[in-house]
């Protein structure tokens, strides 16, 4: 019964009995990110460059699962080869200048490839 009491006291509105000296506020201080590589926001227009850049050099050193490679071997490799099709029946060489884009694709995909394969090996040999 007695415990009750002190409860109850403790949320009556007695001005004069509370101390302002046991109550405080802490704030924490700014802790640093543990991830000294802070990946920045692929919103401005440096970020979004980096982001790619970082995406492909990925893929470029042979650090990426075989799944994205072949499922970029059949996406970017079939867009080209329809491009390489519409061209030829179309007899319009001069078209083959929309080849730049996604033959600039498909060299990365082949220097993510030879990296790949270049790694396994390697991870044969020890």
């Amino acid at each position: 019964m007695s415990n009750n009491d002190n409860h109850e006291s403790l949320f009556e509105n007695n001005d004069n009995q509370i101390d302002d000296d046991k109550f405080s506020i802490d704030i924490p201080s700014q802790s640093e990110s543990p991830y000294q590589d802070r990946i920045p926001s692929g919103y401005d227009p440096m970020g979004e460059i980096y982001l790619r850049g970082r995406a492909f050099r990925g893929l470029a050193s042979g650090g990426i699962p075989w799944w994205i490679l072949v499922s970029g071997w059949i996406i970017f490799g079939g867009f080209t080869l329809l491009i390489i099709v519409a061209v030829i029946i179309a007899q319009d060489f001069i078209g083959l200048i929309l080849l730049f884009v996604p033959g600039t694709i498909l060299l990365i995909l082949w220097r993510g490839t030879k990296a790949k394969l270049r790694r396994r090996k390697s991870k044969r040999r020890f």
